[in-house]
């Protein structure tokens, strides 16, 4: 009885401890929602930072400020001075990093801080910009929403449409510092507004190597994840006996439905061998063929599975060319032949480029619409 009147002393005196702590109001607080980092023309980096304005009075909605400095914490000291409320980069959802940039190899340490302060969060997607980080930051969205949230619906759409990489902090990381795969990264651009254009592509050092376009990126992201969320493939031409003309009808648009890849490994002769096989289900959503779809449904099916077979033979000689491996090939080869590995894991882009990569598409046609057909 005894300790329970003592608990129950002590409660209040623990609430109210609680409740005196240190609060900035929410109008006196600068929460930093998106870095931006790039290189100027003298290779000088610049950082940017963008806050979100919640006093209602406020002729804008975001704040964003640029200086000159030689790390992220340097970059602290300016923006300290410069915001009017107490700066808070607790809840950075975007991390911007200028191209200038990742064509250097030795960039990646500059993020130091944000892994070895405990109040970032690791879930902060990265991008690279084509071109300024500036044309990005300080962009305005028509729809008048705030740009951190603009930005975030833009990539986590497309990703999920399988169309660009969702790299985050965490991943980053992860991808750097394991010798089986190498990094891959949303990818964007500002025009007449902020569009994703695919996936970049960077070595084991970091260092931006390439890119894959929306297509590409479709292809990619359906071996590094299978693919349950229904998703509207580009158009691919058939080849009839007939002349396309002018309203193009050679063309067969289709949706995939559900995707599975398995990857296969071997080794023989020093060399090691991947059988890759994709597996997809389809729904024909247009067609312009001039042929009857229902009684060619076997042929359709085959170019289908030859013409995707043939752009994957295009991607893995990119990926090989490169030295580079997205996909993650290397945690197959680390996990199945591990002896093999271990010996060319400090040289894995080299022995990938070396590898033989077979590949197999199997697509199954669930439906071909409601339209009856005739041919002509």
């Amino acid at each position: 009885m005894k300790r329970w009147f003592e608990i129950f002393m002590i409660l209040p005196l623990l609430m109210m401890l609680t409740s005196c702590g240190y609060q900035v109001p929410l109008e006196d607080t600068t929460i930093v929602f998106i870095l931006g980092i790039d290189l100027d023309e003298d290779n000088n980096l610049i950082f940017y930072e963008s806050s979100p304005v919640f006093n209602k009075g406020a002729k804008v909605q975001t704040e964003t400020y640029q200086t000159k400095a030689d790390t992220i914490r340097d970059s602290k000291k300016y923006f300290d001075t410069v915001e009017s409320g107490e700066v808070s980069g607790a809840k950075i959802q975007v991390l911007l990093l200028g191209k200038k940039v990742v064509e250097h190899e030795d960039w990646f340490p500059i993020l130091d801080t944000l892994y070895r302060n405990s109040n970032f969060s690791l879930n902060t997607r990265v991008v690279v910009v084509e071109g300024n980080v500036s044309d990005v930051i300080n962009y305005e969205p028509k729809s008048n929403a705030y740009l951190v949230m603009y930005l975030k619906n833009v990539i986590d759409k497309n990703h999920k449409r399988t169309r660009t990489a969702k790299g985050t902090l965490q991943l980053l990381h992860s991808e750097i510092y394991d010798k089986g795969v190498t990094p891959a990264l949303s990818h964007v651009k500002k025009d007449k507004r902020v569009e994703v254009t695919g996936t970049v592509l960077l070595n084991d050092r970091g260092k931006y190597v390439d890119s894959l376009d929306l297509s590409e990126s479709t292809l990619f992201l359906f071996l590094k994840n299978n693919q349950k969320h229904p998703i509207s493939y580009t158009t691919i031409t058939i080849p009839t006996d007939k002349e396309d003309g002018i309203f193009h009808k050679h063309d067969l648009s289709f949706e995939v439905t559900n995707v599975k890849s398995k990857i296969k490994t071997s080794y023989d002769m020093d060399k090691v061998t991947f059988d890759v096989k994709v597996s997809m289900s389809i729904l024909i959503l247009e067609s312009l063929l001039s042929m009857d779809m229902k009684s060619n449904e076997e042929k359709i099916k085959e170019i289908i599975e030859e013409r995707l077979k043939s752009e994957y033979e295009k991607l893995f000689k990119k990926i090989q060319s490169h030295k580079i491996d997205p996909i993650g090939f290397g945690v197959y080869a680390r996990a199945y032949e591990y002896e093999h590995f271990k010996k060319v894991q400090d040289n894995w882009g080299e022995a990938l480029s070396q590898a033989n990569i077979n590949i197999s598409v199997e697509v199954e046609i669930k439906g071909m619409g409601t339209v009856n057909e005739t041919s002509k």
